[in-house]
């Protein structure tokens, strides 16, 4: 029984590896964002939010953030752009600086509350009827 434990718990560690590095791989696509916050919701599921802006500079005018089965941590529509990312209300407020990198996997926060702080980015995934509720640019995509 232990044998077999090991072995599941080393062959979903392997996936894992093999989703992160598919994953890493889909996400490195230029996309280059800045831009300032305008306002935000935060989840109650571990500090998840859905960023506003509508003050930015990006090198995309339009993103739609659903890929195939994927959801990019990101959008832009016309003059406005969401950003789906883990932060609490405590580490960000209305007016504070963001930066993405995509290549990077990153997300870089330039706040009042607690300075400056770096995030990854990832495909959202457990936040997905968060990000329907809030989205204003593409909340059709968000279907359960």
């Amino acid at each position: 029984m232990l044998i077999l434990f090991v072995i599941m718990v080393y062959q979903i560690q392997k996936w894992g590896a093999q989703e992160y590095k598919k994953d890493s791989l889909d996400l490195k696509n230029d996309f280059k964002l800045k831009g300032i916050v305008d306002s935000f919701h935060i989840s109650n599921n571990h500090c998840f939010a859905v960023i506003y802006m509508s003050n930015f500079e990006s090198n995309f005018n339009y993103f739609n953030p659903k890929k195939k089965k994927k959801y990019f941590p990101y959008a832009i529509k016309g003059e406005n752009a969401e950003i789906y990312t883990q932060v609490c209300g405590s580490q960000i407020n209305s007016g504070d600086s963001v930066i993405i990198d995509s290549n990077k996997r990153t997300v870089f926060f330039k706040t009042k509350p607690i300075g400056n702080h770096e995030g990854d980015i990832n495909f959202v995934q457990g936040d997905i009827g968060y990000i329907k509720k809030k989205s204003q640019l593409f909340p059709e995509n968000f279907l359960k």
